[in-house]
C-alpha cells in the first residue's frame, strides 16, 4: 500500500493537481474510488469542457465520483468497496477534504482494508491548505509520498530537508 498526500489552494488547483495522475491511471485501467468533502463535479466538468475538450478520455474522467461523500456506516462502505477490493488491478482511494474527514475515512478503509487480501493499493489524501499553519510535518510523516501538479514523488524528493528533520 502506498500512502500519498496532496495540499491544494483552491477546488481548480486540486482538479489540476489530480487530473494528469488520474488520466494515467484509468489508462492503465485502475480502479478508482473518491471520497470526497466537497462536490467536484461543476468543477471537473469546466476544466474538461475548457482546457481538455479534445481529450479522448473525459468520458472516463467523468464517470468517476466527483461529488461529495457523507461519511457513512462502516458497512455501507464496505458494500460499495467489496468488487473493488476483490479484484487484482491497481486501487485508487482519493479523499479530499479537512484534516478531521480524511482521518474518519482513512479509519475506516484501514478496518476494510484489514479484512481483505488486497494489493496494490494507493491511498491519496489530499489536504487544502487553508487548514495548515507552517507546520506540515504530522501530514508528511504519515505519509511516503506526495503528489503534485508534476506527479507523484518522494517525500524527501520535494522538500529536500525533510529526511533531515525527521532524523533529527
Amino acid at each position: 500500500m502506498k500512502k500519498i498526500c496532496g495540499f491544494y489552494a483552491s477546488d481548480i488547483h486540486f482538479i489540476v493537481m489530480i487530473l494528469p495522475f488520474i488520466k494515467e491511471k484509468i489508462k492503465n485501467h485502475a480502479k478508482i474510488e473518491t471520497f470526497f468533502e466537497k462536490d467536484y463535479k461543476e468543477s471537473i466538468n469546466n476544466i474538461l469542457n475548457k482546457l481538455m475538450a479534445n481529450e479522448n478520455n473525459n468520458e472516463e474522467i467523468l464517470n468517476i465520483n466527483w461529488e461529495s461523500s457523507k461519511i457513512n456506516k462502516y458497512s455501507k462502505i464496505e458494500n460499495k468497496l467489496k468488487n473493488i477490493l476483490n479484484k487484482n488491478e491497481e486501487k485508487i482511494f482519493l479523499i479530499s477534504g479537512n484534516k478531521k474527514y480524511i482521518k474518519e475515512i482513512n479509519n475506516l478503509l484501514n478496518k476494510l482494508l484489514k479484512k481483505y487480501n488486497t494489493n496494490n493499493i494507493n491511498i491519496i489524501n489530499c489536504f487544502s491548505v487553508e487548514e495548515f499553519d507552517d507546520d506540515i510535518k504530522d501530514v508528511l510523516d504519515n505519509h511516503e509520498y506526495i503528489i503534485n501538479t508534476s506527479g507523484v514523488h518522494r517525500i524527501d524528493e520535494v522538500f529536500e530537508d525533510y529526511k533531515k528533520i525527521k532524523i533529527n
